[in-house]
């Protein structure tokens, strides 16, 4: 993961580096016209930063091979998870309804994690078989672990880039003001969320009708069975509710594993928005710029520290009494660059 964090914050730095160069090797002027085509390119996709910036489809399609193959290990961990239970019914103690609903459930129940307790292993070789089924779960579970992760990073960096790419084509400045209008999309979180209700009040149901529990008491085994906690005081004992236990809680586990993924993509596209403006703002200052400040008729040449002033003030980091205060501090003469370079820089504009 270091190794992986290194090269992306090489790739940053290239890619910083190649947005700067053409700005101060002096790249042609470019008409009105001409800029307000880029700028209204840029608005155009003005979505969310995840939304714009969103991975490219040939980097999407590589994870789908992956996922079609977690896909298989999962069927085929459940098929010989199940036939294992299945013939070793006589090794498992518990209350029991019909021997392949119980031998499905207890897989289920056992790969998600739930763990109620009321079916259990009682011999060595059901044991054994049971903890090589939860290890393979586990190593199941870093295969998913890694697809995320993955993705996380891949749409990290393509909004990098895509940032990037955007500040060489519009202008730093400009970007930097597009991208502090963008607005996090929360809105996979908020279906996330109310498919976790529905998903909820439904289980809520199934317990309360058909397995005869109360009210308090089906809240509290659906809380329970969703989070994973598992007591074992309340659980699924009929033959339909097992049945019916095998989907709703691997989709109830699924869509809280969903949820937490979109939380930290939020969190994730926060970070990413805080690094691509640094990372536009560290290369905000230019030769063209300075040479564009610079009054020749009056015989006026300003410097980096008057442009690195002038920057200050633009993005809000200091005030001008800031720097009367210091220039007194100092008795030095309080010139008034950031007057001056306003003016030339709109004429540039």
């Amino acid at each position: 993961m270091l190794g992986h964090f290194n090269s992306i914050t090489a790739m940053a730095s290239n890619a910083a580096k190649q947005a700067k160069l053409p700005m101060a090797a002096g790249s042609p002027t470019l008409t009105n016209d001409e800029n307000a085509h880029k700028k209204k390119s840029f608005q155009s996709c003005k979505t969310s930063v995840a939304a714009r910036c969103a991975p490219p489809m040939s980097t999407i399609r590589s994870d789908f091979p992956d996922i079609k193959r977690l896909g298989i290990y999962f069927g085929i961990y459940m098929s010989v998870g199940t036939t294992c239970f299945y013939t070793l019914r006589n090794h498992i103690r518990g209350h029991k309804t019909n021997d392949f609903i119980d031998a499905l459930y207890l897989c289920v129940v056992t790969m998600t994690t739930v763990g109620y307790g009321d079916l259990v292993p009682h011999s060595f070789l059901s044991q054994l078989v049971c903890s090589v089924f939860i290890t393979v779960g586990m190593c199941l579970v870093g295969i998913v672990v890694k697809i995320a992760a993955n993705y996380l990073v891949v749409k990290q960096q393509m909004v990098l880039v895509n940032a990037l790419h955007m500040a060489r084509k519009i202008g730093p400045m400009e970007a930097l003001e597009e991208i502090e209008s963008l607005r996090i999309n929360y809105i996979k979180c908020l279906i996330s969320l109310i498919a976790m209700a529905v998903h909820f009040v439904l289980g809520v149901f199934v317990l309360v009708t058909v397995e005869g529990m109360d009210f308090t008491d089906a809240i509290y085994c659906a809380c329970t069975t969703m989070t994973t906690v598992g007591f074992g005081d309340e659980s699924f004992s009929s033959e339909f509710g097992r049945m019916f236990a095998v989907f709703w809680i691997s989709t109830g586990t699924s869509c809280l594993g969903q949820l937490f993924l979109y939380i930290a993509e939020v969190y994730t596209d926060i970070e990413t928005r805080k690094l691509v403006k640094w990372v536009i703002t560290s290369n905000i200052i230019a030769r063209k710029d300075l040479e564009a400040a610079d009054n020749v008729e009056v015989d006026k040449v300003y410097g980096a520290a008057d442009f690195i002033l002038y920057k200050l003030k633009e993005m809000g980091k200091i005030k001008q009494e800031d720097i009367s205060a210091t220039m007194k501090d100092l008795d030095v003469d309080d010139q008034p660059v950031s007057d001056v370079i306003p003016a030339q820089s709109s004429q540039k504009k």
